[in-house]
């Protein structure tokens, strides 16, 4: 490939001019970096999804009879924190939803990142004076355990973070509580019983299958638990680990949400 280029610009009259030189030079350089990617059919696949989903999305959702967008309140916490979390509009609406559907008792999140989520749970139910807790290793490590299923993940993604900034964003929640460090050994000496609602967004299978297995038995008779990234397929080891939970306590279900979430609950 390298040489049919060399033959074209030697036999080309302009060869010398500047301007076809420098673009000459970028565009063998460019062919390089893109031969030599270590996953070439895994970039082009990307690449065909993207587009995929972008042709699907039009024309996008008919906003008609979602009554969400009408709520002064979710707009006014969604314009507060959308610089803050990965979420998109989407699933900020579920957490919204749900947070305020769920009975009473404690309210987590596991998984804070930059706190954007966990502010806008605070939001959500202002008036209820219910406990929160929000838990993240912030800037000390991204994954405590990284399996075979994992493999879009690095030992150091969402450090870009900081304990005491998130602590200072939920400073003006009075019912609010930061905890740094891997859930849930994290939560080792707290009182969490009677959990109402959790939003768990830990993207692994070790993760997720050991945060299930610690809020199981936690919840309350109407709490929830909004897994995150369920069904994406950078995630697969969040569906193992979901599958596998359901397969040892029958007495919970799943509900999946669009786009890539799940409520997980108690049958009864």
């Amino acid at each position: 490939m390298l040489e049919a280029r060399f033959s074209n610009w030697k036999n080309n009259p302009r060869k010398w001019r500047p301007g076809f030189v420098a673009k000459g030079i970028f565009s063998v350089l460019r062919q390089c970096y893109e031969t030599c990617l270590e996953y070439p059919e895994e970039k082009r696949r990307l690449q065909l999804v993207a587009q995929t989903r972008q042709r699907l999305m039009t024309p996008p959702l008919e906003p008609e009879y979602v009554n969400i967008l009408l709520d002064n309140e979710f707009a006014d916490s969604v314009a507060q924190v959308k610089d803050l979390t990965c979420l998109d509009f989407a699933r900020l609406a579920n957490v919204w939803t749900l947070a305020r559907t769920a009975g009473p008792g404690i309210y987590l999140e596991v998984g804070s990142f930059r706190g954007g989520t966990a502010l806008h749970i605070c939001n959500a139910i202002a008036d209820r004076k219910a406990e929160f807790f929000c838990f993240d290793p912030f800037e000390k490590g991204g994954y405590e355990k990284l399996g075979e299923l994992d493999k879009w993940f690095k030992p150091n993604d969402f450090t870009q973070t900081g304990f005491e900034r998130v602590k200072g964003l939920l400073s003006s929640k009075p019912y609010a509580k930061v905890i740094q460090g891997y859930f849930p050994d994290a939560a080792e000496g707290l009182d969490l019983k009677n959990i109402a609602f959790c939003h768990l967004d830990v993207n692994t299978y070790d993760a997720t299958q050991r945060s299930l297995e610690f809020l199981a038995p936690r919840l309350s008779s109407r709490g929830l638990i909004v897994i995150d990234d369920y069904g994406m397929t950078e995630t697969p080891g969040v569906v193992k680990a979901v599958v596998e939970f359901l397969a040892i306590h029958p007495s919970f279900m799943l509900i999946p949400m669009f786009p890539v979430q799940a409520v997980l609950l108690p049958k009864s």
